[in-house]
C-alpha cells in the first residue's frame, strides 16, 4: 500500500505540472496579446498623431524656429511674413557706430544699402526640418523642437550703395602696402629699401556686422574689421632668400644718341626689374615685357629682320632679353628657350645674344634653385645692367667662351637699276661671313669639381654684298 501510494503522489504531481504548464502557456499566450494589442495601439495613435501634426504643420514654420531672433514657429507662413516685418519695421533707419581707432563713424543702414528680404527669409526659415528623407525630416523636426533653430536673416543689399560706403570708408582708413625695391648698379653692389604692411577693410566680415546689427535691437558699435597686406618683396624676404647676394650679372653697352632705341630699353628694361622668380618657376620674357606696341609707349626703331636692320616698333628690346640671357647664364639656371638672331649682335659676343619676337619667339628659362630669385636692371648711361640675385647652391664660379666653329662667305648680288648710268656700279650694302659658334660654360664647383657643358650652337647666315648696276639708256 506504501508503495502503491507513493506512485499515486508521483502521478499527481506529474498531471498537476502538465496542468501548471498549461496554464502558464496560456498566460503567456494572454499577456502577449494584449501586448500586441496595446503596441497596435500606441503605434496607431503615433501614427494618427504624426498624421495629424503633418496635416498641421503644412504651411506652417516648425515648432522651435526663428529667425533673427523672432520666434515664428507654429505659424502659417502669411503670418510669419506679418510677424517678422512688423518686427523688422521697427527697426527701420536704424543708427550704428562704427570705430577705428576710437574714431566714430555713423551712419544708418538703410542709406548705405543693407536691405534685409523678409520674404526669402520667411521661405528659408519655412524649409528648415522639410529636407531629405521621411525618418531625416521627423528626426530634424523633434531635435529642432527640442533645441530649437534661430536662422540669420536673408539681404538683398544694394551692392552699389554698399560698395559706394566701403570706398568712402577705406579712403580714410586704409594704407597701401609698400614692397622693398632692389637697385644695383654696374659694379655688382645691391641696395634696397624698406617695406610696409598695407591695411585694408575686411569687406566680408564688415558687411557680415552690418547686417547683423539690421536685426538687433540694441545700441551697437561696431569696430571695422580690418586686415593686413602684406607686400610682394619685404627686406626679411630679402634676407631670407638672399637677395642682396648676386648669382650673376651682366652689363652690355648702348648708343645713347638713338633716343627712339633707348625709349624701347628702358621700357622693357622696367619691365622685368624687381621680378621674383619662384623655385621650379618657368619665367617668359614676352609675358612679362608685353606686346611691344605704341600703346605701351614703345617707339619706332631699327630692329633685325631677315638679316636686315629695318624700322620697327619696339627696336632695342632684343638687348634686354641679350642681356638677361648672360645674366641667367652667370647664374647657373636652366635656359628653357632662346635663339639666336640672324645678324651678330655688336652689344654681346657671339652665341650670347636672345632675339625676341611678342607671339613668336621667346626667351623662357627656369629657376631650378630652391630658394626664389630676383631679376634687377639698371640703366645708367650708357650701360645697361641686368643681374640675378639669389642664394649660390654648389657652385663657386662660372666662365663663358664662345668658339667660332665655322665660317661661311657671303655671296655677291647684282641688280640693273635704270636710274644709274649705264656701266656705273654703287654698292648698296656689305657682305657679312656668315659664322657657326658654340658656347660653352664652365661651372667650378665647391668640392672643387670642374664641369663644362656646350650651352648653345648659333649660326649667323652670311649675308650677301648687294650691287646697282646702271643700265640708263645713253
Amino acid at each position: 500500500m506504501i508503495y502503491r501510494g507513493r506512485r499515486d503522489f508521483r502521478s499527481n504531481l506529474v498531471w498537476e505540472g502538465r496542468f501548471l504548464g498549461l496554464a502558464l502557456k496560456n498566460r503567456i499566450a494572454f499577456i502577449l496579446s494584449v501586448a500586441k494589442i496595446v503596441a497596435g495601439s500606441l503605434l496607431f495613435l503615433a501614427l494618427c498623431s504624426m498624421i495629424i501634426y503633418l496635416l498641421w504643420s503644412e504651411g506652417r514654420i516648425l515648432p522651435g524656429v526663428s529667425v533673427g531672433g523672432v520666434e515664428l514657429g507654429g505659424i502659417k507662413v502669411s503670418q510669419a511674413i506679418q510677424v517678422f516685418s512688423r518686427e523688422m519695421e521697427a527697426l527701420a533707419g536704424k543708427k550704428v557706430v562704427l570705430t577705428y581707432k576710437k574714431r566714430p563713424y555713423t551712419l544708418d543702414l538703410n542709406s548705405i544699402g543693407i536691405r534685409l528680404d523678409v520674404s526669402q527669409s520667411i521661405e528659408k526659415a519655412y524649409q528648415i526640418g522639410r529636407a531629405g528623407s521621411f525618418w531625416r525630416q521627423m528626426a530634424a523636426r523633434w531635435r529642432i523642437y527640442r533645441r530649437g533653430y534661430n536662422l540669420r536673416p536673408v539681404f538683398n543689399n544694394n551692392r552699389v550703395s554698399l560698395n559706394s560706403f566701403f570706398h568712402l570708408l577705406e579712403a580714410g582708413i586704409a594704407v597701401e602696402p609698400v614692397r622693398s625695391i632692389v637697385t644695383i648698379t654696374k659694379e655688382g653692389k645691391v641696395s634696397y629699401s624698406p617695406s610696409r604692411t598695407g591695411i585694408i577693410i575686411d569687406h566680408q566680415a564688415l558687411q557680415h556686422e552690418l547686417e547683423n546689427a539690421a536685426f538687433q535691437k540694441k545700441y551697437l558699435e561696431i569696430e571695422i574689421p580690418t586686415k593686413k597686406v602684406v607686400p610682394p618683396l619685404t627686406e626679411s624676404d630679402i634676407k631670407r632668400w638672399g637677395l642682396d647676394q648676386v648669382l650673376g650679372i651682366y652689363t652690355s653697352k648702348y648708343e645713347t644718341s638713338m633716343k627712339d632705341r633707348v625709349n624701347n630699353l628702358l621700357i622693357a628694361g622696367n619691365a622685368i626689374d624687381n621680378v621674383i622668380v619662384y623655385p621650379g618657376q618657368n619665367f617668359s620674357f614676352n609675358t612679362w615685357v608685353g606686346p611691344r606696341v605704341t600703346e605701351a609707349g614703345y617707339r619706332e626703331a631699327p630692329v633685325v629682320y631677315l638679316g636686315r636692320l629695318v624700322p620697327g616698333v619696339g627696336g632695342g628690346v632684343c638687348q634686354v632679353s641679350s642681356t638677361l640671357y648672360n645674366a641667367v647664364l652667370m647664374s647657373n639656371l636652366k635656359i628653357v628657350q632662346r635663339k639666336n638672331h640672324s645678324l651678330p649682335s655688336d652689344y654681346v659676343p657671339l652665341a650670347r645674344d636672345a632675339t625676341v619676337v611678342y607671339d613668336g619667339v621667346d626667351f623662357i628659362f627656369e629657376n631650378t634653385n630652391s630658394d626664389p630669385i630676383l631679376l634687377v636692371s639698371d640703366v645708367e648711361p650708357p650701360y645697361l645692367t641686368v643681374a640675378v640675385l639669389g642664394k649660390k647652391t654648389d657652385w663657386t664660379n662660372i666662365k663663358l667662351e664662345t668658339k667660332i666653329i665655322e665660317t661661311y662667305p657671303f655671296q655677291t648680288k647684282f641688280t640693273n637699276d635704270s636710274s644709274l648710268a649705264k656701266g656705273s656700279k654703287y654698292k648698296v650694302k656689305n657682305g657679312r661671313k656668315g659664322v657657326k659658334a658654340e658656347l660653352w660654360r664652365t661651372i667650378e664647383f665647391l668640392d672643387g669639381t670642374v664641369k663644362k657643358e656646350l650651352v648653345n650652337t648659333s649660326i649667323y647666315p652670311a649675308q650677301p654684298e648687294e650691287y646697282k648696276i646702271g643700265v640708263k639708256p645713253d
